[in-house]
């Protein structure tokens, strides 16, 4: 019984995980332009690091938030149009529906016991 009340998960993230994505990769951005304007003052092996961390830094943050603005727009997420479940739920919604004989929000309701009397 436990196993039908458990909410079944399609594998994609939701829009809120999706913006956190894009503020993390924001904050790398923000974090290689940092380092960027300390690559002047450093010496040493700090020459050669500073500008690959620059560089790996930019490079995974533009890429983060580039998948994440990519799957907003293509609603690759949870309850999103790309999500394959949301036609199963709605499919799963309706047999339930004529299972049971209940009114779904949003029908025009038709009571023809009251009508009879």
């Amino acid at each position: 019984m436990d196993d039908k009340k458990k909410k079944k998960r399609s594998g994609l993230s939701s829009p809120m995980n999706l913006m956190i994505h894009m503020a993390a990769g924001a904050y790398l951005i923000y974090l290689a332009y940092n380092i960027y304007s300390g690559v002047g003052a450093a010496e040493g092996n700090e020459k050669i690091v500073m500008p690959l961390a620059v560089v790996l830094f930019g490079v995974i943050g533009a890429v983060i938030i580039f998948s994440a603005l990519r799957s907003l727009m293509k609603g690759e997420y949870q309850g999103g149009a790309g999500d394959p479940g949301k036609d199963a739920k709605e499919e799963e919604m309706e047999e339930k529906t004529v299972e049971t004989g209940r009114i779904r929000f949003g029908e025009i309701e038709t009571i023809q016991e009251k009508e009879e009397e």
